[in-house]
């Protein structure tokens, strides 16, 4: 029984972290992706960036790394990146 209770509670406790550290971006607007980028500065990190264009409006808006890997130039978002 305490050997369950552990491994549960550990189970937890991995998925809490692992939400915690996730960023939270607001969504862009729906469209085909026109352009991507990924910027290192050496203060915080990683910044990744897609543009995306709509009836002839680009938008570039920033995402999560995994939003990043899923959408590629000529792809649609937000359906990229569910995946």
């Amino acid at each position: 029984m305490r050997k369950t209770l552990a491994v549960v509670a550990a189970a937890v406790g991995a998925v809490l972290a692992l939400t915690a550290c996730s960023p939270d971006y607001a969504p862009g607007p729906a469209g085909t992706v026109s352009d991507r980028s990924a910027t290192y500065r050496k203060a915080d990190g990683w910044h990744y960036q897609l543009t995306v264009t709509t009836d002839g409006h680009r938008q570039d808006f920033r995402v999560t790394r995994d939003e990043y890997k899923h959408c590629f130039r000529g792809s649609a978002y937000p359906t990229c990146t569910h995946r």
